[in-house]
């Protein structure tokens, strides 16, 4: 059975705003970064994010769809997007929240990816059956090494955290100890 075209714009809007948040998301670790050794896969990262939204854009356009147009899901991934980007953390927390949002953001993405390379086979339109499997050859194995990659270094930010001593004794604690 084919798939219906409307599901697939308003599927495919939806994954264009998530990697539009991903960008949004990956620029925002980037700019409050604390660690610095994170900084080289946090760019490649951003880079490669920024090719998916264009991946995503040009599919749609090829579903007949509009890129400035959001689907329900659309604006419901750019609203939990916004909701990310505006926590507010403790400054030492802040690469611990960004990489959180991250692990976040790329669980929904690489599910999208998989979601399109199960239905890409019942795409009716063979240009963008064929644009959408060149697609998902390339960016599968990026969502899956974004995903491994953010989660790897949250359990590190955290462990590195809950393995830390306190930074000072507050004078009451230091009063306390004499």
């Amino acid at each position: 059975m084919p798939l219906g075209e409307e599901w697939l714009k308003d599927f495919l809007s939806e994954m264009l705003a998530v990697e539009k948040g991903g960008v949004k998301l990956y620029e925002k670790a980037l700019r409050e970064l604390e660690h610095p050794e994170l900084e080289q896969k946090l760019s490649d990262f951003l880079r490669q994010t920024e090719r998916h939204v264009e991946l995503c854009t040009e599919m749609l356009e090829a579903a007949a769809g509009d890129p400035n147009y959001q689907s329900p899901g659309a604006e419901a991934a750019d609203h939990k997007a916004e909701g990310l980007l505006s926590t507010q953390v403790p400054a030492e927390l802040t690469d611990l929240n960004n990489v959180e949002n991250l692990v976040l953001a790329e669980t929904k993405d690489h599910w999208d990816w998989d979601m399109l390379a199960s239905v890409a086979p019942k795409i009716a339109e063979p240009e963008l059956k064929r644009m959408a499997s060149k697609a998902i050859r390339e960016v599968r194995k990026q969502e899956q090494a974004h995903l491994n990659w953010n989660e790897q270094t949250l359990t590190k930010l955290a462990m590195e955290m809950a393995t830390q001593p306190p930074e000072r004794e507050t004078a009451e604690e230091a009063e306390s100890m004499e």
